[in-house]
C-alpha cells in the first residue's frame, strides 16, 4: 500500500513496540519455554513456591498467586516479571545434579541476556555505547537461545513425535521378545533403541519448528529505530 510513496521507506514502517514486542510478546513465549523446561527437570513446583514467597521491595508489585495460577497477563504484570524473573529462576535451579549443570547454566544465561536487553531498551535516552550493548546482548541471546529449542514445539508436532516414538517401540518389541540374550547385552540394545528414539525426536523437532517468528525478528529493529 505504501510502497513507492515519496519519502517512505518500507523497512521503516515496522516500528518495534516495547509493550507488545517484549512484554506481551517475547516474554510470554519465554515463560512458556521456561515452564516446559522446569517441568522436564522437576523444578516447576520450586519455581511456583519461590514466586509466591518473594519479599517486598520498592519498585515492584508482589505477585499474589503462583505463576501457574495466573490466568491472564497484562502489560504491567509482564513488566514486573522482568524485574525478578532471573532471581526466581536462579533459586529454582539451585543444586543441580551432574546431568543438569550445563543445561541449567545455559538457561540462566539465556534469560539473563534477554532481561539485560529488556533493561537497556527501557532507557529514555541512548548513546552509541548503550546501543552497542543492546546489539551485543541480542547477539548473545541468539547464540544461546537453542537451550529452549525443544520447547518451541507445537501440539501438532508433539503428536507426530509421540506417534513416531510409539511405532518405533512397537517395531522393536517382537525382535526383543524372541532374543534370548544376556542381561548386559539386553541393556545395550535398550540404550541403543532409546538413543535412536531421541535422535528421531530431535530430527523431527528441528525440521518442524524454529525461532523464526515475528516477535523474535522485531527485536533486531530496536537499535535502528532508536538511532
Amino acid at each position: 500500500m505504501f510502497h513507492g510513496l515519496h519519502g517512505v521507506s518500507a523497512p521503516g514502517l515496522h516500528k518495534p513496540d516495547l509493550l507488545h514486542t517484549v512484554y506481551l510478546g517475547l516474554f510470554k513465549h519465554l515463560m512458556d519455554w521456561i515452564e516446559d523446561f522446569l517441568k522436564k527437570d522437576g523444578r516447576l513446583q520450586a519455581f511456583d513456591h519461590t514466586w509466591k514467597v518473594l519479599p517486598p521491595y520498592p519498585g515492584f508489585i508482589l505477585p499474589k498467586k503462583a505463576y501457574r495460577e495466573v490466568t491472564q497477563w497484562q502489560g504491567k504484570e509482564m513488566r514486573n516479571l522482568g524485574v525478578w524473573l532471573l532471581g526466581v529462576l536462579a533459586v529454582s535451579l539451585c543444586q543441580p545434579d551432574s546431568r543438569q549443570v550445563i543445561p541449567f547454566k545455559h538457561a540462566l544465561y539465556c534469560v539473563r541476556i534477554l532481561v539485560d536487553f529488556n533493561m537497556m531498551v527501557q532507557y529514555r535516552s541512548h548513546t552509541p555505547k548503550t546501543i552497542a550493548y543492546m546489539v551485543e546482548y541480542l547477539n548473545r541471546f541468539h547464540k544461546i537461545k537453542d537451550i529452549f529449542w525443544e520447547f518451541r514445539v507445537s501440539k501438532r508436532t508433539r503428536a507426530k513425535v509421540n506417534k513416531q516414538r510409539k511405532e518405533l517401540r512397537l517395531g522393536h518389541q517382537p525382535a526383543q521378545s524372541k532374543r534370548r540374550v544376556a542381561l548386559s547385552k539386553r541393556r545395550r540394545h535398550l540404550e541403543e533403541d532409546r538413543d535412536q528414539e531421541n535422535d528421531l525426536h530431535m530430527d523431527m523437532i528441528h525440521t518442524e519448528f524454529h525461532f523464526n517468528f515475528d516477535k523474535m525478528h522485531l527485536l533486531s529493529h530496536f537499535s535502528d529505530h532508536i538511532r
